[in-house]
């Protein structure tokens, strides 16, 4: 009898102790996790369209000035049509259901079910990376459609990435970069450059655009190449900095800071298309902004970093302990910087 209550005494401490680590973990997963320096520097803008349909968004770009809609994301839905939506500067949550503007996408006269990952406009196009294609829509048509109508896509070109996963246009250039991340990401390994003592392992190329040609770019190899870090969800440039947001799954994003020296002279090159490309490598050198999980694309407008995040979508919303539903801006963000 003695032994049958001591084993059930050491089962019932087991138990317990069981019991408070993962109470402690959870607790910790919950609430332990907190970034000063994001949350002094942020502020909540825009509410993100979409969320409540299961949409994951992953684009995100600014409109031309003067409209009625300030920004476009891009995002999908699995097994539907991925989509765009556009979203005015005070796109707030309202009591009443609001309707949120969105179009789809045809190419030959099909619905387009690619991952969409990063939109770029300019003052008369969209472009969309999906996939190997960077698709170019007419930016009016967008903008005129109906709520939920399909727009047909124009043209597009390709690039020699596995995967291109966002895009940005700065000075009449449209970048385009692919993500890393070993294992299941995996970049060509002609990609993978020691940069300071580290191996970055993919790239962004810089086309300068010529929206008279198809696609919207003078040549399909690019005029420079850049060497980044592994896990760049998004790409944003003005003439002091480069913006890199790096995230993937539950671990902190982080957004990277770089002083803009691209128009620098460099001696290295990269061959691409049979060309040798101008090649420039982003050091680890610059500010480091731990910021919450699941950062998407970046865009500039008005001397702020807008930064879009998936986690409050459907399918992650009830694991990640900080749960985004607007678009976060950071005024003046090279400010942050190393000094």
């Amino acid at each position: 009898m003695k032994k049958h209550s001591r084993a059930v005494t050491v089962l019932l401490w087991t138990l317990l102790i069981l019991f408070s680590a993962v109470a402690v973990f959870l607790g910790v997963w919950w609430f332990g996790f907190t970034y000063p320096a994001f949350d002094g520097a942020a502020v909540r803008e825009a509410r993100i369209p979409g969320l409540d349909s299961g949409l994951s968004p992953q684009g995100l770009c600014t409109l031309p000035e003067g409209g009625e809609y300030d920004f476009a994301m891009s995002g999908y839905i699995s097994g539907e049509p991925s989509r765009v939506y556009l979203i005015p500067a005070d796109h707030v949550a309202s009591d009443i259901k609001e309707v949120e503007r969105f179009v789809t996408f045809t190419e030959g006269g099909k619905d387009v079910k690619t991952h969409f990952g990063g939109v770029a406009c300019s003052d008369n196009y969209m472009y969309i990376a999906s996939g190997k294609k960077i698709n170019r829509i007419s930016l009016d048509k967008v903008l005129t459609a109906n709520n939920g109508a399909k727009v047909e896509i124009d043209d597009f070109f390709e690039t020699d990435f596995r995967s291109n996963a966002y895009c940005y246009i700065f000075d009449g250039v449209l970048y385009v970069g692919e993500f890393y991340r070993p294992g299941n990401y995996e970049t060509d390994p002609s990609h993978h450059m020691d940069v300071g003592g580290k191996t970055n392992h993919a790239f962004v190329y810089a086309y300068p655009m010529d929206e008279e040609k198809t696609g919207g770019i003078a040549d399909t190899a690019p005029s420079k190449v850049i060497s980044v870090c592994d896990e760049v969800q998004g790409i944003a440039l003005d003439g002091q900095a480069v913006y890199l947001s790096c995230s993937y799954g539950l671990p902190a994003s982080r957004l990277k800071i770089y002083e803009n020296r691209l128009d620098d002279e460099t001696a290295e090159t990269f061959e691409v298309g049979g060309k040798q490309v101008p090649l420039y490598k982003l050091e680890d050198r610059a500010a480091d902004l731990t910021m919450p999980c699941m950062s998407e694309e970046i865009c500039l407008k008005d001397g702020k970093l807008y930064v879009l995040f998936e986690s409050m979508s459907k399918q992650y919303r009830w694991v990640v302990h900080n749960r985004i539903s607007a678009l976060m801006s950071i005024k003046d963000p090279f400010a942050l910087r190393v000094k």
